[in-house]
């Protein structure tokens, strides 16, 4: 599959919303997306195939760290090396920043998406209870090298 990514613009966001709503139980909001792109601690993208996004990525840095903060694959192009994609794009982008370490949340439930970033060198550091109003989080954190 080759895999194109983009830097997240007003353009895509019709289909990162359709992504967005079958993805999360709690769904961002179209504006909360608008907000990101003007956002100067923000940088988001999106993956395209044929002209299609099918997943998108960001994070929150702020001096030597990052947050990730949303990442989502359309369900007709997961398992197929997407998110894997956007995550190396993301960490790549990150230590260009100068980033040291990398965190993100993740559902508990979520095994598939544990799976992929556990994958990529992530490693559980603690829970986070109630972070999402119906579920606790797992913490995941990495050296940026």
């Amino acid at each position: 599959m080759d895999i194109q990514i983009y830097k997240l613009d007003f353009e895509h966001l019709d289909e990162v919303m359709t992504i967005e709503r079958l993805s999360f139980p709690q769904p961002w909001t179209r504006g909360m997306f608008e907000r990101e792109i003007g956002l100067p601690i923000s940088r988001f993208f999106v993956s395209k195939q044929c002209n299609r996004v099918v997943g998108y990525a960001g994070y929150w840095f702020v001096s030597d760290a990052a947050d990730i903060v949303n990442l989502a694959v359309h369900p007709d192009f997961r398992q197929m090396g997407v998110g894997r994609a956007l995550l190396d794009h993301l960490q790549k982008k990150m230590k260009n920043q100068g980033v040291k370490k990398a965190q993100l949340e993740v559902r508990v439930s979520n095994a598939a998406a544990q799976k992929l970033y556990a994958a990529q060198g992530f490693k559980a550091n603690g829970l986070r209870k109630n972070y999402y109003a119906d579920e606790d989080a797992v913490l995941m954190e990495k050296e940026i090298v």
